[in-house]
């Protein structure tokens, strides 16, 4: 969440603003503090807690109105963001009835799942963290352990305690990031800071162009970001929604399709990372060049246009427009980016390659706008659009995690009319009450 703040504010205005992110660092380490002086002086901490639950409660409750306000008809991404609210409320809520028995088995329960995928993520793709990923996920795994057998302590204890433990790593990071911040010139990249260089499977970031401020006009030329997913790419054998979209599908012949990502602003920049020769992806060696170690890289190469590649290959089947976007940062960063054509199939792919590029374009795109943090902060979209990108951090960018992670992008910075909950839950209330009377009007006309 806090690296997407920065991208989307940009170096500027943290280098202005840095005494912001270290009053926000000591005031969680205090308020971690106040948490486990609570905890260790009763062993309750119960008021905090539910008043967090009535806001997730009440966002789950926007939500769900929401869902059900367009057209009569079920958005079910939105449907299933309401639930997700509620049961994160749930699971909150200081319950007498059960003595939060059930809350604290399910919040053990995401711990050991999570715990569980960071390490296999890991052991899997061998990034060059991957050994504090592994650490990362034992210590879920014993929390997890902790939390559900009661030992040594209550989960009432063991709950709270995991939260303060998360506000004081918060931060304490936020103080680090305070001075790295302080440290930035005037034109330099958020992408520069020690944040942004280790993240991902490999330290591939490059931060040696100039970045401009952000331009205050629209650009004349729309950046346009094309996905080709791997059903879209090819007839597949058989079909499993989640695995084909997000990582892979298996054509006819039993070759891997993972499909591809692309970006291009008219025809001067079009960002299109292939290897120089097919890689083997016959699905009997698939695991073996899943790993994002130097053994695995190969000679890649940048396509030239997008005509050429639908010529090659195929048209893609999705596509997303941005008209607000830096294109004098992006002309130096592809500049400097494109003298090294090094593609890895997990570490430095054609997705990475296109989501490196749009962090460029758009970095600090709301540097000018008045509470862009706590806009952020109450917008959905926003904690979704971090999940996705923390996953694919810990993982690897696919294709189907760079659309899902495109489009909710563009949704955090070309928001609807109104982001304040009073009014989404007035409008939608409203926007149902019309749709409802306009449904019934030729009924009535009928029975007359």
């Amino acid at each position: 969440m806090i690296k997407l703040i920065f991208l989307l504010t940009g170096a500027q205005v943290l280098r202005r603003r840095w005494y912001w992110l270290a009053l926000g660092g000591l005031a969680l380490i205090l308020l971690s503090a106040s948490i486990l002086y609570d905890i260790g002086s009763d062993g309750v901490l119960s008021v905090p807690l539910d008043m967090l639950a009535i806001l997730f409660v009440v966002e789950g409750v926007v939500q769900l109105f929401f869902a059900i306000s367009k057209e009569l008809r079920i958005d079910w991404l939105t449907l299933l963001k309401a639930f997700g609210f509620l049961f994160i409320a749930f699971l909150i809520f200081n319950i007498p009835a059960d003595n939060n028995d059930v809350s604290a088995v399910l919040f053990g329960l995401m711990f050991l799942f999570d715990g569980l995928f960071r390490i296999s993520a890991a052991w899997v793709l061998r990034g060059v963290r991957w050994r504090k990923h592994c650490f990362t996920g034992i210590v879920e795994l014993a929390l997890s352990l902790l939390i559900i057998s009661n030992w040594p302590f209550h989960h009432h204890i063991a709950v709270p305690l995991c939260f303060a433990l998360l506000l004081l790593s918060i931060g304490s990071n936020l103080l680090l990031m305070a001075r790295q911040a302080h440290l930035l010139t005037d034109d330099s990249s958020v992408t520069a800071l020690p944040l942004f260089r280790a993240a991902g499977l490999r330290r591939w970031h490059s931060s040696r162009y100039a970045h401009p401020p952000f331009p205050q006009d629209l650009a004349a030329i729309p950046l346009t970001v094309y996905i080709w997913t791997p059903v879209g790419a090819c007839v597949v054998r058989e079909r499993y929604p989640l695995i084909n979209r997000y990582i892979a599908a298996v054509d006819n012949n039993g070759v891997v399709s993972t499909g591809h990502a692309a970006l291009e602003v008219g025809s001067d920049i079009y960002i299109s990372h292939y290897p120089l020769d097919n890689i083997d992806r016959d699905s009997g060696n698939f695991r073996a060049i899943l790993r994002s170690g130097e053994s695995n890289d190969v000679a890649g190469r940048f396509l030239p246009s997008l005509a050429e590649e639908v010529a090659d290959w195929c048209a893609p089947d999705k596509q997303i427009i941005f008209t607000r976007y830096n294109r004098a940062a992006l002309e130096n960063y592809w500049r400097s980016y494109r003298t090294d054509s090094t593609y890895n199939l997990t570490a430095r792919n054609c997705s990475s390659t296109m989501i490196q590029a749009l962090d460029v374009a758009i970095e600090g795109i709301l540097a000018q706008q008045p509470f862009a943090g706590l806009r952020l902060f109450i917008d959905p979209n926003f904690w979704l659009l971090g999940v996705i990108r923390g996953r694919a951090e810990e993982m690897t960018w696919t294709p189907g995690l760079a659309l899902d992670y495109v489009w909710l992008l563009k949704r955090v910075i070309e928001p609807q009319s109104s982001q304040l909950w009073p009014l989404r839950l007035w409008q939608s209330l409203r926007l149902r009450h019309e749709l409802w009377q306009q449904k019934r009007a030729p009924s009535r006309s009928i029975v007359k």
